[in-house]
């Protein structure tokens, strides 16, 4: 069984979340957004309150398939972005928009998409939690957030060595007809945006856009700016059909 809960209303909006994550890093966001859309957040198999353990990316895009009931936004971080982008390659019926940010795909970049280091493999939830969002947050974090990092270890350790799920076909990139805006943080690292720049260049209707003063999880960090991106690029998105 997949976790999942619904807060706002309007028109639909699913988040997929990252490695060493679930939908209760995402709550912030989702508080943000709910005046304008019905935000759907669930945990991907083996992260949080979810039943089940990563195998294959393709079981976790057949699970957000699943989750679908009719045209929705869709929103997406990291590892998620690889899950979403799969998704939308395959069963483009069900995207409205796509948004994702800093997606983790190292494979388009040429090369084999190798995962995390060792160092990162080795690192516990609050250290990696202050890697990703600088010196001191484990104190900020709310204890469901914290609790969120504590139960997800064992998936990412699981999803790195799913090799297949770090690259993905150009040629299904570029039969892709959904928008699709692909956000970085301005604070954040130049291997994202070289591999913003690379899904930009194979998407047919893409573009950039940067969260200010954000890093990798501006879900966290930058809330109500990121919330703003978002929105906009949603609401322009559906205008356009």
């Amino acid at each position: 069984m997949l976790h999942h809960e619904t807060t706002g209303s309007g028109e639909p909006l699913v988040v997929v979340h990252g490695s060493w994550a679930d939908s209760r890093h995402w709550l912030r966001l989702a508080a943000e957004l709910e005046d304008t859309f019905a935000v759907l957040l669930y945990d991907r198999r083996g992260h949080g309150r979810s039943d089940g353990a990563h195998t294959s990316i393709g079981d976790d895009v057949d699970d957000l398939a699943g989750l679908l009931t009719g045209l929705a936004h869709m929103v997406a971080g990291s590892f998620g972005g690889s899950v979403a982008l799969r998704l939308a390659t395959s069963r483009p019926d069900l995207l409205q928009s796509l948004s994702l940010h800093e997606p983790a795909l190292p494979g388009v970049l040429g090369g084999a998409p190798g995962g995390g280091g060792q160092q990162t493999r080795d690192m516990d939830p609050k250290a990696f939690a202050e890697s990703s969002l600088g010196e001191g947050a484990w104190e900020w974090l709310t204890e469901e957030e914290r609790e969120g990092f504590r139960a997800n270890g064992q998936a990412w350790h699981d999803e790195m060595a799913d090799r297949e799920a770090l690259s993905i076909d150009p040629a299904s990139l570029a039969a892709l007809d959904r928008p699709v805006m692909i956000s970085v943080g301005g604070e954040g690292s130049p291997f994202f945006r070289a591999i913003a720049d690379a899904l930009a260049g194979a998407l047919p209707d893409a573009e950039i856009r940067t969260v200010e003063r954000a890093g990798h999880l501006p879900h966290l960090t930058h809330a109500h700016e990121y919330a703003g991106v978002l929105r906009e690029f949603a609401s322009a998105a559906a205008a356009r059909r």
